[in-house]
C-alpha cells in the first residue's frame, strides 16, 4: 500500500493577518492567538494519528517560531506553500506530495476537533489508491486527498464561497475522480464557530470565557 503525506496548511498567526472574522469580535491580538492554539492542537492531532510523513506548510512561509517549534517538538517537516491563490498552492503541495509517494492530502487547520478515526478513514482510503473529500459546514472543504494532482479542481474557484465543495465535486466527476466523504465538519472562522466547537472541544473553552464568561463557567484557574 502506499504510505500518502498529510500536508497541512497555515498562516502565520501574527495579529491582524489571521482570522479577521474572529478578529472583529475578540480584537486582532486575541485572533491571532486563537489561531495559534488551532495550529498547535492540529499538528498534535495529525503528528498522533496519521502514519505518514505531516507537512506543515506555512503562508507567506515557513519561518516563525511556533511552526519552527511544532516541528522541532513533533517532528514534522516543513515547508511554505508557495505563491498564488489558494488553489495553487494546494495544487502545488499536493503534486509535490503525490511525486514522493503516490498520494497525498491537504487538511487546514481550523479543524483541531476532527477525530483519530476520520483521519484514520481517509488515511486508510488514501493509501488503498482512494480519493478523498472532508467537508466544511460553510459549504467548503477542510480535506482533500488525491492519487493524481488534478488542475481542474483547483483554478477559478471562489474559495471564499459557500458552494467550494459543491463545485469541486462536480469537478472530480467530470475528471473521473470519485470520492469519499469523511465526516462533516464545521471549520472556525467565526465568533460562533468557536463557540459551537468549544461545546465539545473543551481546549478552545478559555479562549471563549476571556470574552464571554457567561458562556462557560470555567474555573478562573483554567484561564491561565
Amino acid at each position: 500500500m502506499k504510505r500518502p503525506d498529510l500536508i497541512l496548511f497555515a498562516k502565520q498567526p501574527l495579529a491582524g493577518q489571521v482570522k479577521t472574522r474572529l478578529a472583529q469580535v475578540c480584537g486582532a491580538e486575541r485572533a491571532a492567538e486563537i489561531a495559534a492554539v488551532l495550529i498547535r492542537e492540529t499538528v498534535a492531532l495529525a503528528a498522533d494519528n496519521w502514519p505518514g510523513e505531516v507537512y506543515l506548510c506555512g503562508a507567506p512561509d515557513a519561518r516563525h517560531p511556533l511552526f519552527e517549534h511544532l516541528a522541532a517538538d513533533l517532528h514534522v517537516h516543513l515547508a511554505a506553500q508557495g505563491e498564488g491563490d489558494l488553489g495553487e498552492r494546494m495544487f502545488g503541495s499536493l503534486r509535490r506530495g503525490i511525486e514522493r509517494c503516490g498520494a497525498a492530502a491537504v487538511m487546514g487547520c481550523d479543524v483541531p476537533h476532527c477525530d483519530a478515526g476520520t483521519l484514520e478513514d481517509a488515511y486508510e482510503t488514501l493509501a488503498r489508491g482512494g480519493s478523498v473529500i472532508g467537508p466544511a459546514m460553510d459549504g467548503g472543504f477542510y480535506f482533500i486527498g488525491l492519487q493524481r494532482a488534478e488542475p481542474a479542481l483547483f483554478s477559478g474557484v471562489d474559495w471564499g464561497g459557500n458552494l467550494v465543495l459543491n463545485e469541486t465535486q462536480a469537478r472530480a466527476r467530470a475528471a473521473g475522480i470519485e470520492f469519499h466523504t469523511l465526516a462533516s465538519l464545521r471549520d472556525i472562522d467565526t465568533w460562533e464557530d468557536l463557540i459551537c466547537v468549544a461545546q465539545y472541544y473543551p481546549v478552545l473553552q478559555p479562549m471563549v470565557v476571556r470574552r464571554s464568561p457567561q458562556i462557560f463557567p470555567l474555573n478562573p484557574g483554567s484561564l491561565s
